[in-house]
């Protein structure tokens, strides 16, 4: 039997960094929150509730990626692996809402700047980039679609730091208030944007979309290449979790002997395999055959 070992190494990883990225989030949410309301400042405020709902995020990402790891049941015939990616539809959905709010206060505030301390504004960016670049280089590397949108979370946090970190510098010199919405507000608009694509990528993959790693014109094109066969038709691609890819097809041949069926098979999970599909059901076809399907 295949061993599946690096797999349950891979998702014991996912767990353990998202583990790791939820509590530092969580943890230092609260710190900013104070950091945000001694300082009066907006931006830090705004960064304060963004990594609350990032935490909130990372929790759904982690439970979600505890339940993928369970084997297939009689329920899920194809196991549990596909809630990490209801995990990054939510998490999206939250990134969006996040930025909506965020940008809200920053407004509101932009109609009445108030003074601010710099000097807390800068002292909490700097242990926000320290933190923050940190959980970004403890889960980067992950593969799925879930850990993805996680960095992307954690990325964002970072690059708000960063220009919350600029800003306190010149609010200090220039004693330019405003500045600090405009840069809630500009963090606000670079999140929503960012949330908007990785929510539109996720929902499409667990609406059951082709996945954008895979190019189904040159894979018919290629299957229909092979000896012996005549047509191909009900081709179905999909992801499973944004990770693995799985397909389905009808392959017509000119005759059905043994050795035709194997040679056509082999042939045609190759050329899967090369396109990205790494599951593939294949059903075989006589030539002049009616297929039964209504789709067909």
């Amino acid at each position: 039997m295949p061993c599946h070992c690096h797999d349950h190494d891979h998702e014991s990883k996912e767990t353990k960094n998202l583990g790791v990225a939820f509590f530092l989030n969580f943890s230092f949410a609260l710190i900013e929150l104070a950091g945000g309301l001694l300082s009066n400042s907006v931006a830090l405020l705004s960064d304060a509730l963004h990594d609350m709902g990032d935490a909130l995020a990372i929790a759904f990402a982690w439970g979600f990626a505890k339940v993928g790891q369970k084997k297939r049941s009689k329920s899920f015939s194809y196991g549990y692996k596909r809630f990490s990616l209801l995990s990054a539809v939510i998490n999206s959905l939250i990134l969006i809402i996040g930025s909506i709010f965020m940008g809200y206060l920053a407004i509101t505030r932009l109609q009445n700047p108030t003074e601010v301390k710099s000097q807390i504004m800068f002292l909490f960016a700097i242990l926000g980039v320290l933190i923050n670049g940190f959980a970004v280089w403890k889960i980067q590397k992950g593969k799925t679609l879930n850990e993805k949108v996680i960095t992307l979370h954690l990325l964002e946090d970072l690059l708000g730091w960063c220009a919350v970190l600029i800003g306190s510098v010149i609010i200090y010199f220039t004693g330019w208030y405003i500045l600090d919405p405009l840069l809630a507000l500009a963090i606000s608009i670079w999140i929503f944007f960012h949330g908007l694509r990785s929510g539109s990528k996720a929902t499409h993959l667990f609406l059951q979309g082709v996945p954008e790693n895979v190019d189904e014109v040159s894979l018919i094109s290629k299957i229909k290449e092979i000896n012996a066969l005549v047509d191909i038709h009900d081709l179905h691609i999909w992801s499973l979790d944004g990770n693995r890819n799985i397909g389905s097809c009808h392959l017509v041949v000119k005759e059905i002997t043994p050795e035709i069926i194997k040679t056509v098979k082999h042939k045609a999970r190759h050329i899967f395999e090369h396109h990205n599909v790494g599951h593939v059901t294949i059903e075989i076809e006589a030539q002049g055959e009616d297929c039964e399907l209504e789709a067909c």
